[in-house]
């Protein structure tokens, strides 16, 4: 993570989705996905946010839940080994 220099470091989460989700996805995160893999294919993105806690994982998900939604839904998941957190 890095500090933005006022108490609240920047986090890195990379999420993945179901690619037939990928657009909605990119609306609700406002980023692009970086690549899309796997059988079944799955769209890869990551999205940033700030916190003022490390390892902050709690309010990852209930912030990631607030915005996808029930309905991409229940099928993203967090690649935590390659998210800064």
């Amino acid at each position: 993570m890095r500090s933005n220099g006022f108490g609240s470091s920047r986090q890195k989460i990379v999420v993945n989705v179901d690619a037939g989700h990928c657009e909605e996805v990119a609306k609700k995160l406002c980023v692009s996905g970086f690549k899309k893999q796997g059988k079944p294919e799955r769209a890869y993105f990551e999205w940033a946010r700030f916190t003022t806690r490390r390892g902050d994982d709690e309010d990852v998900v209930w912030h990631l839940s607030l915005l996808l939604g029930a309905g991409v839904h229940d099928g993203w998941e967090i690649d935590w080994d390659s998210s800064e957190y």
